[in-house]
């Protein structure tokens, strides 16, 4: 066999090689960016504005930290309630919402029974009436 028909076949190996990973591509739908109900969403988010727009306002803004396997947040007013919605971008599967009340300033979480990696921590909450919304990227 001479070295004509040797890149020939090469060239044919990889030009196969990338239709068939283009086409393995296409037609897994793992995208776990995309939210099914992203139009629902999009329609609501006049409220997520509002929301950011009033802790902006009342310079509400919550410290978080993770110390020791425990998520630790610190709020700047007393008596909160809500929702930690913990996303995970690798896999949605993972995604966690969980409602709090705070009695004082601070409230804790155990996160060491979650997978280690990055997480988006959206904290919505409400004080004396008015709703607040907060992010945070985490890394646990």
């Amino acid at each position: 066999m001479n070295w004509g028909l040797k890149i020939i076949i090469g060239l044919g190996a990889f030009m196969l090689f990338i239709l068939s990973a283009g086409i393995y591509m296409v037609t897994q739908d793992t995208d776990t960016l995309e939210h099914e109900d992203y139009y629902e969403k999009s329609l609501a988010y006049n409220e997520v504005y509002q929301r950011k727009q009033n802790l902006i306002d009342d310079n509400a803004r919550p410290t978080v930290s993770v110390k020791n396997d425990t998520l630790h947040i610190i709020f700047s007013t007393l008596d909160n309630r809500g929702d930690l919605t913990l996303k995970r971008a690798s896999d949605s599967k993972l995604d966690k919402t969980l409602p709090f009340v705070t009695q004082g300033r601070h409230y804790t979480l155990p996160v060491s029974s979650f997978t280690k990696g990055s997480w988006q921590l959206e904290i919505s909450w409400q004080h004396d009436g008015t709703p607040y919304r907060s992010d945070h990227n985490l890394y646990f």
